[in-house]
């Protein structure tokens, strides 16, 4: 939308709104007067106004859930539009219960965890299944993976998407990438693209990978410390909002750092209270024997602590069971699964044909 036909904006504004990232109008509608006011030098009395016309604008729409949640609500409304928020399928059962549902919109989820545990391969999982049908727990919409440590592999794409009964190649060319090879760079890419980028190509989950890591190698030393949490709290802030004004979900991977105390070592997430409170939900990976993972959900908003179990294979994230923990070897797909999966794809190509 054509930011002059909000009330209040001109062209000079809208190319000033334009430049400071506010490309469209729930940009404008669901960020702070006084946000808008020093990224873009708009006095804040003028800003304020402007917000208040991108509200009307964005309530009229019936399309969006989130964006009714720029006005009060009766609680009639609220609990209609919060208990209808899409989820996202992870392809993991365990982990789809223990969440409710699997990853939802309008939210912001957080993996954390040591190298090894499984947060890539979770992130480029989800890259897939949002694709997937809605029946399916997908929602049928391309995803937006950004790369802060290299880490995406679109071979592990193709690989994923055959074993969910996708086109490998479609499957890879629905999701969008950017690299942001420091934490300046990962600032610009959410605050001054994002917005226009899911709203024009109709992305559904967007994906950072991993979020504390610049800021963890950048700001060193106790000084640094409030401007790097400031940083990272405002990513947040702005993943959240995006999230809410677009009905998308938001997944950011998190490190941990070693904390030597007097009962042995505990793994904590970087970025502390402020990427703790930042997030909607909070979930943490922790390594077993061999491929086999645990994921805990730490902290939601209405679910109880939980834990599901996983195993990382070439072909994506499989489910496993407690008692599987205790095998003396990896766990995968057994050679009768790959045959039943062959001849299910041979009979799927054949009707194809056919039709």
């Amino acid at each position: 939308m054509d930011l002059t036909n909000v009330k209040g904006v001109g062209p000079e504004k809208s190319r000033k709104l334009m430049s400071a990232g506010y490309g469209t109008v729930e940009s404008i509608a669901f960020s702070s007067p006084r946000d808008i006011s020093m990224d873009t030098g708009i006095p804040e009395d003028t800003v304020r106004a402007i917000i208040t016309a991108a509200k009307m604008i964005v309530r009229s729409k019936e399309s969006t859930k989130g964006g009714k949640l720029v006005e009060i609500l009766s609680g009639k409304d609220a609990k209609k539009i919060l208990g209808s928020m899409d989820h996202i399928t992870t392809g993991l059962k365990g982990l789809d219960q223990i969440l409710g549902g699997g990853i939802e919109t309008c939210a912001v989820s957080e993996f954390y965890g040591p190298a090894k545990a499984g947060k890539t391969q979770i992130c480029h999982q989800l890259c897939v299944t949002v694709q997937l049908p809605k029946e399916a727990g997908g929602l049928e919409a391309p995803a937006l993976y950004i790369d802060t440590e290299r880490t995406m592999k679109y071979e592990h794409i193709k690989s994923v998407a055959e074993r969910f009964g996708l086109d490998p190649d479609m499957a890879s060319d629905n999701v969008f990438y950017a690299y942001a090879m420091n934490s300046e760079a990962l600032y610009e890419t959410v605050h001054k693209s994002l917005d226009e980028v899911v709203q024009n190509r109709g992305i559904k989950l967007v994906v950072v990978d991993c979020l504390t890591g610049h800021f963890r190698a950048e700001y060193c030393g106790r000084e640094s410390l409030p401007t790097r949490q400031q940083k990272l709290n405002r990513i947040i802030h702005d993943l959240l909002r995006i999230a809410v004004s677009q009905d998308l979900a938001v997944v950011v991977t998190n490190q941990v750092h070693s904390q030597p105390d007097l009962y042995g070592k505990s793994e904590n997430p970087i970025g502390g209270h402020t990427v703790a409170h930042g997030v909607t939900f909070r979930l943490g990976l922790s390594t077993r024997k061999h491929n086999m993972r645990i994921v805990t959900v730490v902290d939601a908003p209405a679910l109880p602590p939980d834990e599901a179990y996983f195993a990382i294979t070439t072909r994506g994230l499989i489910d496993i069971t407690a008692k599987d923990l205790s095998s003396k070897a990896p766990i995968g797909f057994s050679e009768a699964e790959e045959e039943e999966e062959k001849e299910v794809k041979k009979m799927e190509e054949a009707e194809t044909i056919i039709e």
